[in-house]
């Protein structure tokens, strides 16, 4: 979200070849008990083949959708700001989209009214070379360089600050004052990988 903040309009591929254990369908949250992370299913490919992100569709016959629920309502109703979005939030949530693009465009769209961040998204199709501080965003396994002011977290008395979580922790926390919050993180050491 930082990023996107920067920007007057960003290009979302659409081309490549979807990858394991990428953001594509993870997120993490702060639990009681530490950072949580959270997984989308998706849908397999009977015949082994790679798909492109824009043919990966989302597995509806776990009840991942609950589950997820049931962690952001646990690691977030005590939170500033959650109940305010709340309704929102679950409108968009469960909303099934069959494509995973669809359904994390429409809360990217969602997260980015809320920090009133002002981006004209356009999608790609076409296979295009990848760029590195994109491929870096998406992997789960990358270490950000960003540095990430410190704010109240719900378990920060138990677990200290956790940078780098899920907007939904920075908006159940900072409520309104998330775009400003967006606004002190210096992207620069992203932006020259």
């Amino acid at each position: 979200m930082a990023l996107l903040s920067k920007h007057k309009k960003v290009v979302i591929l659409t081309g490549a070849f979807y990858q394991k254990q990428t953001y594509r369908n993870r997120t993490t949250i702060a639990g009681a008990n530490g950072i949580l992370n959270l997984s989308i299913p998706i849908n397999r490919n009977p015949k082994e083949l790679r798909l492109k992100d824009k043919l990966v569709t989302i597995n509806y016959d776990e009840q991942w959708q609950n589950n997820h629920w049931k962690s952001f309502k646990s690691a977030y109703s005590s939170s500033p700001f959650f109940e305010f979005y709340e309704d929102d939030l679950k409108g968009v949530f469960f909303n099934k989209k069959s494509n995973l693009i669809d359904f994390n465009i429409s809360l990217i769209n969602l997260f980015m009214e809320w920090c009133e961040i002002e981006v004209k998204i356009s999608i790609n199709n076409d296979e295009v070379i990848p760029n590195p501080t994109s491929s870096l965003l998406i992997s789960s396994k990358y270490i950000s360089p960003l540095s990430f002011p410190k704010y109240t977290q719900v378990f920060y008395n138990k677990l200290g600050f956790l940078p780098n979580l899920s907007v939904l922790d920075l908006i159940s926390n900072l409520g309104p004052e998330s775009s400003s919050y967006l606004d002190l993180i210096d992207v620069n050491p992203m932006l020259k990988l």
